[in-house]
Formats: C-alpha cells, sequence, structure tokens
C-alpha cells in the first residue's frame, strides 16, 4: 500500500497504524518522505526510520520519488538543481532500503513549451543517466512510471528511454489507473515489459480521471487479464495499492478500509489469473 492513503498520519504514527492492520510492505509515498527529507542527512534520517519500522515488522520496497520536481525542465540551471534533488531522494531511498523507486519520466514544461519529441526524448534520457548513475551500485532501482498525454503511456516508450539511458538499474513501474487513462491494456503493458518491470501502481477509475480507487468497485479496468499477465511474466515486486481516493472519510472507516483492502489483494493474488 502507498502509504499516502495514511497522509494525515506523519511518518511513525503510519507505520504503526499499518502494522496494527496487518500490512508489512508498502510503498513510501512522495509526501511522507518529504517529512523524512527535513533532517539535514538523508542517509541517517532513512537509516533510523527504517530501524523504527523493522521493530513493527514494517519495510518499503518500493518508494515514490518527488512528485513535484520535473526532472526534465528546459532551463540549465533548473537541471541542476532536479538531479540535486534527486541525489538526496536517492540516498534517502538507498537508506530506507527501498529496492523499486518509482520516477516519472519527466517533460511536460518541454512539451508546453512546443519542444520536438527528439528534444523531449533526449533531455529524459540524460536525466534518467544521471539519477541512475547516481544511485548505481545501491539496492534502489529507478523505475520509470507510464503517464498519461507525455508520450510515455506505452511500455515501449519507457523501454526506449530506459535503453537509450545504457543503465542497468533503469526499470518500469506500471500504474494501471494511468493506462486506464490512456485506453492502453495494462495486460500487455506487462507482457511487453517483461523482466524490466519492476513496480506497480495497483489502481482502478472510471476510463477519464485519475480516480485512485481500489479495484472491483466502480472502475473498469480488467482485472483478471492483469493478474493473469503478471503470472505469466513471473512478476517478483510489490503488489502495491495506490488508491488515496478512498481515504477520503473519517478515520475510523480510513482503517475499516485497510482492513478491507487487504482482504482484497490477498484474494485478487490467490485467485484471479490462475
Amino acid at each position: 500500500m502507498w502509504t499516502s492513503y495514511l497522509i494525515r498520519m506523519p511518518p511513525r504514527k503510519m507505520a504503526r497504524a499499518f502494522a496494527r492492520h496487518g500490512w508489512r510492505t508498502l510503498e513510501m509515498s512522495d509526501e511522507h518522505a518529504h517529512i523524512l527529507l527535513k533532517e539535514k542527512d538523508p542517509l541517517k534520517s532513512g537509516k533510523k526510520f527504517r530501524a523504527f519500522a523493522a521493530d513493527l515488522g514494517v519495510s518499503f520496497p518500493q518508494g515514490h520519488f518527488y512528485l513535484a520536481c520535473d526532472i526534465a525542465p528546459a532551463g540549465r540551471n533548473e537541471f541542476d538543481a532536479a538531479m540535486e534533488s534527486m541525489r538526496r531522494w536517492v540516498d534517502l531511498f538507498n537508506a530506507l532500503g527501498v529496492k523499486a523507486g518509482v520516477l516519472h519520466p519527466g517533460g511536460g514544461s518541454l512539451i508546453a513549451r512546443g519542444w520536438d519529441k527528439k528534444r523531449i526524448f533526449a533531455r529524459r534520457v540524460e536525466a534518467v543517466r544521471r539519477i541512475a548513475g547516481y544511485a548505481r551500485g545501491g539496492p534502489t532501482l529507478i523505475c520509470l512510471e507510464n503517464l498519461p498525454g507525455n508520450g510515455t503511456e506505452r511500455a515501449e516508450d519507457l523501454l526506449k528511454i530506459a535503453a537509450a539511458a545504457g543503465m542497468d538499474n533503469v526499470a518500469i513501474c506500471l500504474d494501471t489507473g494511468h493506462a486506464n487513462i490512456s485506453r492502453v491494456d495494462p495486460g500487455l503493458f506487462i507482457i511487453k515489459a517483461g523482466p524490466r518491470l519492476k513496480a506497480l501502481h495497483i489502481a482502478d477509475n472510471l476510463g477519464t480521471h485519475d480516480d485512485h480507487i481500489l479495484p472491483h468497485g466502480r472502475g473498469t479496468v480488467k482485472w483478471p487479464e492483469v493478474m493473469k499477465a503478471l503470472r505469466q511474466t513471473c512478476y517478483k515486486g510489490l503488489f502495491n495499492f495506490e488508491v488515496p481516493g478512498e481515504n477520503r472519510c473519517p478515520e475510523p472507516v480510513l482503517l475499516a478500509k485497510l482492513d478491507y483492502a487487504l482482504y482484497l489483494a490477498k484474494w485478487m493474488l490467490a485467485n484471479e489469473g490462475k
């Protein structure tokens, strides 16, 4: 579960709440990571929080890098500042033991400025190469996430960036909600990504907005096909719900839904796609 589900709780209270409700493996959200990064040394704060969580039986095999940071801005000064910020995030995730660091491929501002596709691709590749180069040798893979409307909707789009970056620690994250908005078949995305798929954002929506709701509700994602593709490719990463659309409710309801989400995840893994 993406920890932003409990965004109103600070990191330590959040970890305790997840542990009480049976959740042991989590994706560190951008928001909770920001709190940890307020301390000067991300390596120290990451190791300290990792030890605290481990005492509760909780770990963070996945994490989401800085959401508001466009890693591929137009200006060279802005680009260098983004790379400096990303180094602190990589340090934090390495210290937390994050294996899959989910990263938006950036370039939104370049699209808005009217840059052509080749220039945008080159700037994205430069950014990914720099970030992955810094992360190389640590536990955190750089997992590029599919985004609707910016030229990274398909697995092939992300595989091209990864190949051009030429780094063996660049992988892919599938966001099923983003695929649904983009009219991309998530099952086919999984097959195309193959062994490069190292992270998941499991979320549903109605096909027009990023509603971030749980599977098997009002959404339109075809979950049996997703589960079948995950089994076919022997995916071994975190089966991770990204469902902050479910947390707009009083805390007792929020925690009751957390129990249901755990049941749902276990049911999906045990019954679908066999």
